[in-house]
């Protein structure tokens, strides 16, 4: 039980509260007459500034809240009845308070753009746990939600119009920030981390949005851009793996196990176009095929077709270096030129890359070489699906061992 403060302490509490969540008095006023009023678009300004007036008499004491304004300011404030009385002095939990746990859960399109339009800019910033509104979706499983984010701009998982791409795909919002000084650390995250546009991607594939597959790079990785064909070191590809994303896949349709399989161009920051596939093709191929999809014998072949235009093409730079090395050096010995010929070739265990370069040549005649390999560890009872792992596995052998002989010329 409490007792109720007088009108000027009550008073003090709003106009705090109201200083704390919205940029102005007349802010609020705005948004308290479309609230109350269900107004769709601005009130008048007359309107405006005498609820304004109304709500500087009520903080300086000079007026009582009414009854009928209660459960709006409180709602709005995000504060109990009771704390409004006690000015603050009885707390109680509101189970209806807008928190990024809250909205993320929510099925509302109107909770969310009232969230969205918030002066304080929760949606933008991370809770007492460490989450954003955006881990909340995901772990809910509210598709509609970020769906409704994306097709209306308000975030991106991948900036088209930004194409130097460094350890992100330049995630970000539209959602207007606070003033200068204020933090809104939302798009800072977003652009740190891949896993909240590949865990979107798992929930787009199980919600069956295959039109956004292209628009969410979803079989690339950001340290694809970051290739070169003279790399010194391989890139690292284990921080991106998601394997929940490769569980979703597993369990798509055919067309999705097939589109994931099948080699593409990557147009990198240093502006070099390199054909490859998804990096976590090998693995995700292991699954289907102990997972017995019949769509394996498809992704196998789509692999294979990737390794053997990966060695036709090594094949190509080999010819071409060992043709400068032959007109350089006159007498060079066949030692000395296979030597030659493989002194820019570099293949990665750690992540199935190989990098290759024609070397001293003229810009003009330049071709450089970085892409994936892919293998397999899975067997399979199947004798066509074997056969095809096989064979696979021998192209990646011949490039992961590959020497330069003469018959390449």
């Amino acid at each position: 039980m409490y007792q109720t403060e007088s009108n000027e302490m009550i008073g003090k509490y709003i106009g705090k509260l109201i200083s704390e969540k919205f940029p102005s008095d007349r802010n609020f006023a705005a948004e308290y007459l479309k609230t109350r009023y269900g107004l769709k678009e601005e009130p008048s300004s007359e309107e405006i500034q005498k609820m304004s007036n109304r709500i500087c008499q009520i903080k300086q004491g000079k007026k009582g809240i009414q009854i009928t304004d209660l459960p709006i300011f409180a709602h709005m404030l995000e504060i109990s009845v009771d704390a409004i009385l006690s000015a603050g002095k009885e707390q109680k939990p509101i189970s209806t308070r807008k928190t990024n746990y809250f909205v993320a859960h929510s099925r509302d399109k109107k909770v969310w753009k009232e969230y969205i339009n918030r002066p304080d800019k929760l949606i933008l910033n991370y809770d007492e746990y460490g989450k954003s509104v955006i881990d909340y979706a995901l772990e809910f499983r509210n598709y509609h939600f970020l769906k409704y984010l994306m097709d209306n701009g308000l975030i991106w998982f991948v900036d088209e119009e930004h194409k130097d791409y460094w350890s992100s795909f330049g995630a970000g919002t539209s959602i207007q920030r606070r003033l200068p000084g204020e933090t809104d650390i939302l798009e800072v995250m977003m652009k740190q981390s891949d896993n909240l546009r590949t865990g979107f991607i798992a929930l787009a594939l199980e919600n069956k949005g295959f039109d956004d597959l292209d628009k969410l790079k979803a079989r690339e990785i950001p340290a694809l851009y970051e290739a070169k064909c003279f790399l010194a070191q391989p890139l690292d590809f284990k921080k991106y793996y998601n394997p929940q994303l490769m569980d979703v896949i597993l369990e798509a349709p055919d067309e999705v196990l097939e589109y994931y399989s099948k080699e593409f161009d990557i147009k990198t920051n240093g502006g070099f176009t390199y054909a490859c596939t998804f990096p976590y093709l090998g693995k995700l191929i292991d699954m289907a095929v102990k997972k017995g999809r019949k769509v394996a014998a498809s992704m196998l072949g789509n692999a294979i077709k990737h390794n053997k235009n990966t060695l036709d093409e090594m094949r190509k730079i080999a010819k071409n270096r060992a043709q400068v090395m032959e007109k350089i050096y006159e007498y060079a010995n066949k030692p000395d030129i296979a030597r030659f010929v493989m002194s820019d070739y570099h293949f990665y265990n750690a992540n199935d890359t190989v990098c290759f370069h024609t070397g001293v040549s003229s810009a003009k005649d330049f071709h450089g070489l970085f892409t994936n390999v892919i293998r397999v560890s899975a067997s399979s009872k199947d004798a066509c699906i074997e056969k095809l792992i096989r064979e696979l596995n021998k192209t990646y052998d011949m490039i992961k061992s590959y020497e330069y002989k003469e018959e390449d010329k």
